[in-house]
């Protein structure tokens, strides 16, 4: 179970709880939730990327025969994203996964998605109401 704490937000496993006492700090929390977001958004489509690629390829047609060229090209994007993989993913992140534990932390990403645009539309709400 993962617990990430800031400031004001508190997130343990999918559930989400933010706990502030004026606008400033719903400001601040409302901040702090769509940083969080975009780290969760981010990971999951790392995610995505390793379940497309562990999906078995099958009734693929075959494709004619790349130039040398061609392939030294794809070569080097392919180098090109595994250096910027290995750079912004951690080591625990990059480890193989069966299909069934990717598929399970997707969902829990997408659930804890869910509650922090609940929060923050709770949030905004209070703030247009206090005017």
């Amino acid at each position: 179970m993962q617990l990430a704490s800031m400031r004001y937000t508190r997130i343990e496993g999918t559930a989400v709880a933010v706990s502030v006492k004026s606008a400033a700090e719903a400001k601040a929390a409302v901040k702090e939730l769509r940083h969080k977001k975009r780290e969760l958004k981010f990971l999951r489509s790392a995610l995505m990327r390793r379940q497309r690629a562990a999906r078995p390829k099958e009734g693929r047609k075959t494709k004619p025969a790349r130039s040398v060229f061609l392939r030294m090209l794809g070569g080097l994007r392919s180098m090109f994203a595994a250096l910027i993989e290995r750079l912004t993913v951690s080591r625990e992140e990059r480890r193989v996964r069966d299909p069934g534990e990717i598929e399970r932390e997707l969902h829990r990403i997408d659930e804890t998605l869910h509650n922090i645009e609940g929060c923050i539309l709770q949030l905004q709400g209070k703030l247009l109401a206090q005017g």
